[in-house]
């Protein structure tokens, strides 16, 4: 841990330790299956700046007159780094109960734990550092971001029956659905935020996470902050912590909803995604093909057995299969073309080369569909963002109504919350993204595609 100064800690820093001490010891207790995550972030002490009697300047934390440190209200969310350090500054600390240190503890570990910056839409550009003054004005899509990673993790928090400080992001205060990601999360905030700012209200108070959240740098993480968790400890951790999900779930244990899932997918065993994702569409695909049933288009081989009558015969129907492409932008038409040359030849080898396939774009919403016999037929179009509620919309109000709807996406996107009435297969591309609990997954390391492609395989 830090200190202020150089000559060694002080009493204020003694202070502070204590109240970190207990408010980790209080976390660990409330949510006993993040312990190990809680004891892991390393608590940083920022250093006082030498500021003037107003104690305006960037970094100064002693009062006017008495030269106490006061609380700065910029780092009331105790913010943590993707390095695992929380930065703490003493005015605030000593100021905030040890109990709220705590939940903003527990708050920090999910952002971390969930990867929040690494799913981040907001990209900082080259040598780029989110500014901490009095007045700055963050970018406003990375504060939408905050808010939406806040949304995911305070509804955990609050089933546990753990309520956030005044200001924080709540769900169920805003009345917002339940057990929901932050990439579900973030369009339901800008709606929400444009509805409440007519009639002059804020969707909550200001607050930053730190880089934890989007990955952007700030300028307090350079002060003794280079420290901490390497890549390697960081994955011992999650999965020493999504083993004890699992065990406390076992044991029927109430675990959150969201750690649930986080935990499942964390310790989802790597398979052959070839052999996953062919076996998914080769069972939507046998499961219509196998229903038979009567026509009369082709006559029975045994209709010379009867007199005057002409009975059916049994037919096969051929599946009929709808393509749903993720176009926005955030995975490239290499890849895109790659996988769907993947797709269309299980297709082939289960409905025959001659099949004939309709496909569609979509980012916000579907383009016009695209009737082709090849992939490379499939012309890509779209951009901007994603909506794959619109795609699986258009998909079911196509007449015939598809059998399987295959959907390729990187999965940032909100979905439809009911099964639709045809099969869906989600291809999942990249490490990132989830898909509906009521979709067959194929997860597809983007790097294999990407290695393909440099290989020359087509």
């Amino acid at each position: 841990m830090n200190t202020t100064g150089t000559g060694g800690p002080t009493p204020t820093d003694e202070a502070v330790r204590r109240r970190v001490a207990a408010a980790r010891l209080w976390a660990a207790h409330q949510a006993p299956y993040l312990a190990s995550a809680v004891f892991a972030l390393r608590p940083v002490i920022l250093e006082a700046a030498a500021g003037d009697d107003t104690g305006a300047d960037i970094g100064d934390n002693t009062g006017d007159d008495t030269g106490e440190p006061v609380a700065d209200p910029e780092f009331r969310a105790f913010p943590a780094d993707t390095r695992w350090n929380l930065h703490i500054e003493p005015g605030t600390a000593l100021a905030t109960p040890v109990e709220e240190i705590g939940w903003w503890m527990l708050h920090q570990v999910g952002h971390l734990v969930r990867g929040h910056a690494a799913r981040s839409p907001v990209r900082p550009g080259p040598g780029e550092q989110a500014s901490h003054a009095a007045g700055a004005t963050r970018d406003e899509a990375a504060h939408r971001w905050n808010q939406a990673a806040d949304a995911e993790i305070n509804d955990d928090l609050e089933a546990e029956e753990l309520h956030g400080p005044a200001g924080v992001i709540s769900p169920a205060e805003l009345g917002l659905p339940v057990n929901r990601t932050a990439e579900e999360y973030l369009p339901m905030l800008d709606v929400l935020a444009e509805a409440l700012g007519r009639g002059g209200r804020a969707l909550s108070e200001s607050i930053d996470c730190g880089s934890a959240v989007d990955g952007v740098d700030r300028t307090y993480e350079d002060s003794g902050s280079g420290d901490g968790l390497t890549t390697l400890d960081r994955e011992l951790l999650e999965r020493t912590i999504a083993a004890g999900i699992q065990d406390r779930i076992s044991a029927r244990s109430e675990v959150p909803s969201g750690w649930r899932r986080w935990a499942e997918e964390r310790l989802r065993p790597s398979i052959n995604w070839r052999a996953r994702l062919g076996a998914l569409i080769r069972r939507g695909l046998s499961t219509v093909a196998g229903q038979v049933d009567f026509s009369y288009h082709k006559p029975s081989r045994r209709a010379g057995a009867y007199d005057r009558i002409i009975p059916p015969s049994m037919v096969r129907p051929v599946p009929d299969t709808v393509l749903v492409i993720d176009t926005s932008g955030s995975v490239t038409n290499e890849l895109l073309r790659r996988l769907l040359a993947e797709v269309t030849g299980i297709i082939d080898g289960v409905a025959g080369p001659a099949r004939r396939l309709r496909a569609f774009c979509c980012d916000v919403a579907p383009h016009p569909v695209q009737v082709v016999r090849r992939a490379s037929d499939i012309e890509l179009v779209g951009g901007g963002g994603t909506d794959m509620r619109a795609g699986l919309a258009a998909a079911m109000a196509l007449r015939p109504r598809p059998d399987l709807v295959i959907v390729l996406t990187d999965g940032e996107t909100p979905w439809p919350e009911r099964r639709p009435p045809s099969h869906v297969v989600v291809c999942l591309i990249g490490d990132g993204g989830h898909a509906p609990d009521w979709a067959s997954v194929a997860r597809i390391p983007a790097d294999a595609l990407a290695g393909a492609i440099g290989r020359g395989e087509s």
